[in-house]
Parts: structure tokens; sequence; C-alpha cells
């Protein structure tokens, strides 16, 4: 079998290409960064080069783009992607219909609604994790001092949402402001079952144009913009409060001003860094985006591929594949939060036990390999 792989910077990349060795698949890489995925004719003319200068049984992509999909469809190449992102990054949804196309997303009951929508080609399929690299990194006695912490969480604090909000409700009648602000309130109370994708649909949407003329926005931009505003008052709640009463280390690009109180580390590097960061926190705290809605982010397979302990709010999908106390544990308010960090920080050989199961059933479950040959095997062209 031959891939075409249109490379562009993204997550996964690099354990992509590992598992394509692995598995004895033949790829070539084309890379690219795009400044518009809805359309791009330069790129489109040197992807159709590439296509017409050997001969490839697929090609394939993470995250969906339209114009490669537009370039397969044309040359009636399958087109296989991997989303790892709640939202699209484009505006166009003719493209989600071509034959050609075997899109896979990590959100199940996403699936489900993209396939209710009339997007048959939208399969779900869990992310993965390469334990093999992440086992092979060797922890020396300057890495683990270096990196070890009692609290750590590591991502963005969705800081410049509030502005986008704010500028969005901006733009609403007084009654329409009023409501998307209750309902927001009542979401960022919640740590698990967010109803953002039921409750602002294109029905609703459609009723906001009309009363305040939003300029063509769609549900997608208000789920995106909505979820990250709500991610932001969340996060900034559960982190402040955990560094008041524990050891919290933060790895993220936001002001150091905005937790104070907590051991502020710049950014880590998602190959060299972040692993050694799991690894070696007693706890590692995930709070996952509004946006998703039953799917396991990518951060949770990071964390328990790496070794690390994972306290992490419930997303529903977890029970289809780990046991909950038992491979890794979940929180639904700060008051259990606290609890539960409190316990931990006080048993800590109940959360290396616990640690040790999620890396196994990560490790024999959620490797690569196994997910993408599943995708072959459902897009029926391996040779």
């Amino acid at each position: 079998m031959k891939l075409l792989f249109c490379e562009r910077n993204m997550l996964m990349q690099q354990d992509m290409e590992e598992a394509f060795t692995q598995l004895g698949i033949t790829f070539r890489c084309a890379s690219y960064i795009f400044q518009n995925p809805d359309s791009d004719d330069y790129y489109c003319t040197h992807l159709r080069h590439f296509l017409t200068e050997d001969a490839y049984d697929a090609v394939f992509s993470i995250n969906f783009i339209p114009v490669i999909a537009d370039v397969c469809h044309e040359m009636e190449l399958p087109y296989l992607c991997w989303n790892y992102d709640a939202g699209w990054e484009f505006h166009r949804t003719d493209a989600l219909f071509y034959p050609t196309n075997y899109i896979f997303h990590f959100d199940k009951k996403a699936c489900e609604t993209y396939q209710k929508a009339g997007y048959r080609n939208i399969i779900h399929m869990p992310l993965a994790v390469n334990t093999r690299r992440l086992d092979a990194m060797q922890s020396t006695a300057e890495i683990r001092a270096q990196y070890t912490s009692q609290v750590a969480f590591l991502g963005s604090l969705y800081e410049q949402s509030e502005n986008g909000f704010s500028k969005l409700l901006s733009f609403l009648s007084p009654d329409d402001m009023h409501i998307l602000k209750q309902y927001t309130e009542t979401e960022i109370k919640k740590y698990q079952a967010h109803t953002l994708w039921d409750h602002l649909t294109d029905a609703y949407v459609s009723g906001l144009d009309k009363r305040s003329g939003l300029n063509g926005i769609t549900p997608l931009m208000l789920i995106c913009n909505s979820s990250s505003f709500i991610a932001n008052q969340q996060r900034m709640v559960m982190l402040n409060t955990v560094a008041k009463q524990f050891h919290l280390t933060l790895y993220t690009t936001a002001s150091a001003t905005l937790v104070p109180d907590a051991n502020y580390r710049w950014r880590a590097n998602y190959y060299n860094q972040m692993p050694y960061i799991f690894r070696h926190a007693a706890i590692n705290l995930n709070l996952t985006i509004p946006s998703i809605q039953t799917g396991i982010p990518l951060r949770i397979f990071d964390i328990l591929g790496a070794g690390g302990f994972l306290l992490t709010n419930e997303q529903s999908e977890l029970a289809d594949y780990f046991v909950i106390g038992r491979d890794l544990d979940t929180f639904h308010s700060i008051e259990e939060l606290l609890e539960k960090i409190d316990f931990y920080l006080k048993h800590p050989q109940i959360s290396a036990k616990i640690a040790k199961s999620g890396h196994e059933i990560a490790k024999n479950k959620f490797s690569f390999e196994k997910q993408f040959q599943k995708m072959i095997d459902c897009c029926g062209i391996l040779h």
C-alpha cells in the first residue's frame, strides 16, 4: 500500500509516520501550511502533480481539508483523514459529501449528529498514543529534578475568549444577550455533559440572525466562541482554587498573573518535554473543552501514554474503554476535585497503581498502528 501523507505541522504527525513504517506502508510526505483550507489553487496544482508522479492507493491528512478532498474526488482516490479537533477549521460543507472521503472523528456523538445530517462518510475513531516512543524516553536524575511536581496542568487558559464573547454579545438584542449569558453561566457550572451542540443549533442561530443581524454567523462559530469562553471561566476557577490549597505547576502561554499562586512555567514542547511533565507529576489535571461532546481528547491519551496519573472531568466515552478508579479518576465538581487531590497526594501508592493500569490500557488498545489498521480495514483499500 502506498499513501501520500499531506502534512501540515499538526500534533500526531510524527507518530503517524512511525505507525506507517511499523505497518509496512510506503508513504511520501507533502508538507504545506494552509492559509485557506477552503480554496487554494496553488496547493491543488501541486497536489495533482504529486498524485500523477506516482501511483498512490490513498491520501491521508490529520484533520479534514476541503481542497485535498476536492482533488481526491476529481482523481477518484480515497481520502482518509483523522480529526482530533472538535470543530472544523473551514467553512465549506459541500466537500464533506464526496464519496471518496473517509473522515474519521474522535467524538462519537458528533459522528452520530453528522451522520443524521447526511454526512455518511464521517466515522467514529478514538485517538491514539505512541507508547513505544514514550516508554523509550529515559528519565535521568536531572530530568526528574526538573519536572517533578505535585499537581500539574498543561494547556491553554483561553484568556482571549472573554473579549471575543463580549463582542459577540454586543451584537445581540437585550433579550438574546440575556438568554445566551444565562445559558453559558449554567454551562460554566457543569463539568460534564455540556449541551452546546444541542442548544446552539441552526434554528437557534437563524433566529439570532433575523433578530440581530449577525452577518451569517454559523452554529459552529457560535459553539466554538461559547466553548472557549466557558473553558476560560472554568479553568480560571479550577486552577486558582487548586493553587491556593496545593502546589500547582502550570504550563501555559498565558500570563502568570492569571494564576498568581501557581508555579508558573512556559509552554512545553509536545515531543521532548511534555511526556516528562506528565510522568513526573503526582497528579495531572485535565479539563476538556466543552465543544467536545463525548469524545476522549488527545491530552488524556498523552497523559496515560506517558505513564502519568490522570484526574479529569468525565467524558462519557471514557467508560467505554477505561474503568474509572482503576485506570484513571474523574471529578464532577470543584469540591470533589479538591477532595481527590488531597486523597491521592496522601496515597501515592494508589495513584501509581492507577497510572500503571491506565498506561497498559493505552498501550494495548490505542496504538497508532491499531487505530490506523481499523481505518484501512474500514475503507477496504489495503493492497
